[in-house]
């Protein structure tokens, strides 16, 4: 079988060969998906099977915890610009915390925690019955027809589900200093504008598409790499939730960082 790992003479030699595996696989994908869309042997079917499939289980989540989380920012926006006399200021900082981080990370939780476990335990369910393993006998590239569909899908979710949580979050923000803390809405909506920028919301629809990548090139490498029955899936949906939750903000980190370095902040060009 292509997808059989070799047999781990340690814990060491266990972690070599996941990291050495996980990053062949991702490659491997990464080439197969431009392959896949340079000659049009897209599954278009099963792309926007399993898009809407991730978008019904993730946006509902997604939308419910970027309202509480919202409120969040407002309140303690709200709190701290009072105590240093910057109340007009709100939008500024919303603008920064909800558009440049917080919805970007809502939807790289959502992505990894529950659209990356169904894909996982989708390709999981697949490996253990020997699905994976006929289709290899048939000559199908199993890549191609079932990893690069998945990750596709979760891109396009991705992107919309940013544009969803970010909405939502500047909204319950924006309603929240005007009705319970007596703030001016066209003080919020003009340092929203001035310090809100277009290269931040560009930046955190990168973000996801990269939240998005990672999460399901991991689920699926968990999935198809399954072994040992039932209790196998699930323990590979375990590992691959936490593993991708862990490279979601070490690429949140990675990708904050080079953004600070290449756009200047505002007032400073």
């Amino acid at each position: 079988m292509t997808f059989e790992l070799p047999k781990a003479k340690g814990p060491v030699h266990d972690l070599a060969i996941q990291v050495g595996a996980l990053v062949g696989f991702s490659l491997e994908t990464l080439v197969a998906a431009v392959r896949v869309l340079v000659r049009r042997r897209l599954s278009l079917g099963e792309t926007i099977t399993q898009a809407l499939f991730i978008a019904k289980v993730c946006s509902g989540p997604a939308l419910l915890l970027m309202l509480p989380v919202g409120v969040l920012i407002a309140v303690s926006v709200g709190s701290l610009a009072g105590q240093l006399g910057a109340g007009a200021y709100s939008g500024a900082i919303v603008s920064f915390v909800v558009v440049g981080q917080a919805a970007a990370l809502v939807c790289a939780l959502m992505l990894a925690g529950v659209g990356g476990s169904a894909i996982c335990a989708d390709l999981g369910s697949r490996t253990i019955r020997e699905e994976i393993e006929a289709m290899e006998v048939m000559g199908l590239d199993v890549i191609e027809r079932l990893v690069v569909p998945r990750l596709l899908a979760s891109v396009l979710v991705s992107l919309m589900l940013c544009s969803l949580v970010t909405l939502v979050g500047v909204t319950a923000c924006y309603l929240y200093d005007i009705y319970l803390n007596d703030g001016s809405g066209g003080a919020f909506l003009r340092t929203l504008g001035e310090y809100g920028r277009l290269s931040d919301f560009a930046t955190a629809m990168v973000k996801s598409a990269c939240f998005g990548i990672t999460s399901a090139l991991i689920a699926s490498f968990k999935g198809l790499h399954a072994k040992g029955g039932p209790s196998g899936v699930a323990d590979a949906v375990n590992e691959g939730v936490v593993l991708a939750f862990v490279m979601v903000f070490v690429v949140n980190t990675v990708l904050s960082q080079l953004y600070t370095v290449m756009v200047p902040a505002v007032g400073t060009y």
